[in-house]
Parts: C-alpha cells; structure tokens; sequence
C-alpha cells in the first residue's frame, strides 16, 4: 500500500470514528457508519502493516480519545494474529478496540482533559464510561457480544477490582482480557494532559507488575512478544480478510 493511500484511509478512519463520537455524545450511533469505519482499518492494518498504523497514531499531533481508540484497535489486530485467531476474530477485536471507549462521548471534556489527578467524585463519573458505551452501543443496534463485552468489561480486573460489575477471574471472556492488555499499553505509552508518554519498556514493566492478580499472566507474556518488530511486520503482511470485508475495504477506501 501507497504511503499517500495510507494516510487517506488513517485520516478517514479518524474523521468517521470522530463522527460516531459526536453522534454518541447525544444519542445513537450509525452502525452502518461502523462498518464503513471498521473495513478500511482493517485493510490499512493488511496492506500497510501494523508497525505503520501504530507510528501514524503516535504522530498524529492529537491524542485524543479517538486517537487511542484507534491505537487499541491496531495493538489489538497485531496481538491477535500473533495468538492465531481466526480472521474473524481479528476484525471483530480491531471493531470492539474502535469502539471500546464510546462511553467517554458522554463524560465531560473537563474531566478527560483535566491536566491533574482527578477528585473522587469525577473519577466516579469516568468510571461510568463503560456502562454508558455499552448502552450506547446496544441502544443503536449493535448485538455483537465480543464488542458489548469489550465496551463495558475492558476496566474489570481478575482479582475483580475493576468495574462496572466487579467481575473477577473466568468470568472476563478471553477477549476481554486480550483488549484490556493492549487498552492499558495504549494508555500507557500514549501523551495524556497530565503526563508523557511512558516508554515501551516502562509501560510492560507496569503491565508485568499488574499480573498476575489483576491481568492474565499468559496474555502479558504474550503481548510483549507481539510487539517484536519482526512479528509486527509479519502480521501487517498475513492478516487476512473475508472476501465480503476486502470488497467492502476496497469500496471504502479507493474512490478519491
């Protein structure tokens, strides 16, 4: 893939999830607008590789809740190719990363900007962003239980500190786990109003730390060993599509 045909599909894919976020803000969202989103990522993951996808999000001079939903997405395509997931599976975790912070649509910019520690009373109102997202998402027709699950449970922990529901251990789904290994390295790694960007060995450090009480051992491992650049470029390479989505991608992503 083109370096020109590339940045169009980034920016796009940005432009339509800054859409859907503003959408959200007030109430539903086009899950047909999501699919228009969803294809054309999933393409610039195959073509243009994972390792590019994730320097355009770090470059990008915004680092908004857009910004690293799209950072999960991409981290969440490279961490399922590398464990073998079917195709299908990787679409679905690139939509559920997309989508995984709606819920912020409705908390106030004040508080997702807010340069300091959040009081106790705010950090209560974020913490209702995964509830939100889910309704959010069910109320405009979206039915995919990884997505659902992702939207709501990707703050739970397996020592069941997280939230909303306070689930613990086997009760998270896999994909859940996956998301929420690669949602913390995003948050991490990323520029935030109160902090820089940690390292990426300062971010698995913390990653490391966090297992295995509160996230799967076996998934930290893993995700570190996706990051290698080898296995990165081998993903962007081997990533695969159904053909219904690459028509769709193609569609999407060519016309001028």
């Amino acid at each position: 893939m083109g370096a020109i045909l590339f940045e169009r599909i980034f920016e796009r894919a940005r432009a339509t999830l800054s859409r859907l976020f503003d959408a959200a803000a007030d109430g539903c969202i086009d899950i047909r607008e999501v699919e228009a989103l969803v294809h054309p990522v999933v393409r610039a993951l195959q073509d243009g590789g994972v390792q590019r996808w994730l320097v355009a999000v770090h470059a990008h001079p915004s680092q908004d809740t857009v910004q690293h939903s799209m950072h999960v997405a991409g981290l969440a395509a490279n961490f399922a190719h590398h464990l073998g997931l079917s195709p299908w599976d990787c679409v679905t975790l690139v939509r559920a990363g997309l989508l995984h912070d709606i819920g912020k649509a409705r908390i106030p910019r004040a508080i997702l900007d807010k340069p300091g520690a959040l009081t106790a009373p705010e950090m209560a109102l974020m913490r209702m962003h995964a509830a939100i997202g889910h309704e959010i998402l069910f109320e405009s027709g979206v039915r995919d239980p990884v997505v659902l699950a992702v939207t709501r449970h990707h703050h739970e922990m397996l020592d069941g500190s997280g939230y909303p529901d306070r689930l613990a251990g086997g009760t998270i789904r896999e994909l859940v786990r996956l998301t929420t290994v690669c949602d913390i390295y995003a948050a991490l790694t990323e520029l935030r109003p109160y902090r820089p960007g940690m390292t990426r060995a300062d971010a698995l450090a913390i990653l490391r730390d966090m297992a295995p009480t509160r996230l799967d051992p076996v998934l930290v491992r893993a995700f570190e060993a996706s990051l290698d650049a080898r296995c990165m470029m081998e993903a962007g390479r081997t990533i695969r599509l159904y053909p219904s989505i690459a028509r769709a991608a193609l569609r999407e992503c060519d016309a001028p």
